[in-house]
């Protein structure tokens, strides 16, 4: 297990190459399907420590240097390095050693969050509007989305698009960032977002039948967490009203079907308001509400030896010794440390998605 932990090495890409003289003593990845950045901080030791920081020191916005970081496993025998995280530099600490410093990164979502849009949008898609942000914030966008994807043609007309300017006056804490923009309309329509690179990534959530599964071993678990208030009954109900129309829509989802009566007694029931959707809006934003709100009644945390190539949004089996029964979970977030005393590990948080 240890010649596992330590077989690793680790190497630094600045601007996509491999700087002379710098090498990494130790990091700590934060990866999540979650809607927030991937971090990083990495603790590097260069040779020449005043032509390192001359270099990345005097850039800013979307020039700031690019960071990626890539592992290899000599005892696996892999050929070439994998790629575990890839963003732009944040900060860069000198610490108390001249030639040891710490950078902070976080993946290119930054740039989404860092861009302010404030203008409208009319007739056109989600997927469009999503690319519009992207690439306002100097991103690539790509999607494996098609036209037969229905939700992705829906237009944001005039009177359910997004901050429209008989909106703008009591709105203006909504969709300040191309980030809000973008995971909102990804959320609303059932999509992830999330960024691979310099591009921004829109798709539908995989399942345990296409996506990846692992099974690790020399795992230790960490908790086992069962929630009794979200493993039976749950209801979700979203209210619409339609100012225009004078109209008001109402529905409850339990997971298998929609009604316009709500549950019953004993079912957990959460409610939601969504001004002027169509009912087609308003069944797609219960679903996600009840998807994402059932994922937290099973939650496992792992201790494992580092494995290559795990990320959030793959899969996991455990067996029934583990855990209440056997189940593959799905990946929502994943821990990387390294250090060369230690060696590499992860630290891997698991739920049970319905997709």
């Amino acid at each position: 297990m240890t010649g596992r932990i330590r077989s690793w090495q680790v190497r630094l890409l600045l601007d996509g190459t491999s700087p002379e003289g710098v090498h990494v003593c130790g990091f700590r990845l934060q990866c999540t399907r979650y809607e927030r950045c991937d971090t990083a901080h990495i603790v590097i030791a260069a040779q020449d420590g005043s032509a390192l920081f001359s270099r990345l020191t005097g850039r800013s916005g979307f020039d700031r240097p690019d960071i990626e970081l890539q592992v290899i496993d000599r005892l696996a025998g892999e050929a070439g390095w994998r790629s575990v995280f890839h963003g732009a530099l944040d900060a860069i600490t000198r610490e108390n050693d001249p030639v040891s410093f710490r950078l902070e990164c976080r993946d290119y979502l930054c740039f989404l969050l860092d861009t302010r849009l404030t203008r409208s949008w009319s007739n056109q898609t989600a997927i469009e509007i999503v690319q519009q942000a992207a690439q306002a914030a100097g991103l690539e966008f790509q999607s494996d989305l098609n036209g037969n994807d229905i939700a992705g043609d829906y237009y944001c007309g005039q009177f359910w698009q997004l901050e429209h300017r008989r909106l703008s006056a009591s709105a203006q804490h909504r969709y300040q960032t191309a980030f809000d923009l973008a995971f909102s309309l990804a959320r609303d329509h059932g999509y992830e977002c999330q960024a691979r690179g310099r591009a921004i990534i829109i798709n539908r959530p995989p399942d345990a039948d296409s996506g990846q599964i692992f099974e690790p071993d020399g795992m230790t678990m960490q908790h086992f967490r069962y929630d009794f208030g979200l493993s039976g009954a749950v209801s979700v109900g979203v209210r619409s009203w339609d100012s225009r129309q004078r109209a008001r829509s109402e529905i409850f989802y339990d997971g298998q079907k929609f009604s316009t009566e709500p549950p019953a007694s004993g079912a957990a029931l959460y409610t939601f308001r969504g001004p002027g959707l169509r009912m087609d809006d308003i069944r797609r934003l219960a679903q996600g509400k009840h998807r994402r709100i059932v994922s937290h009644a099973c939650e496992a945390r792992l201790s494992l030896p580092a494995i290559a190539g795990l990320e959030p949004r793959h899969f996991m089996k455990l067996g029934g010794e583990m855990i209440d029964r056997p189940r593959t979970l799905a990946v929502d977030a994943v821990d990387h440390f390294f250090d060369l005393s230690q060696g590499y590990r992860q630290e891997v948080t698991l739920r049970d998605r319905i997709f």
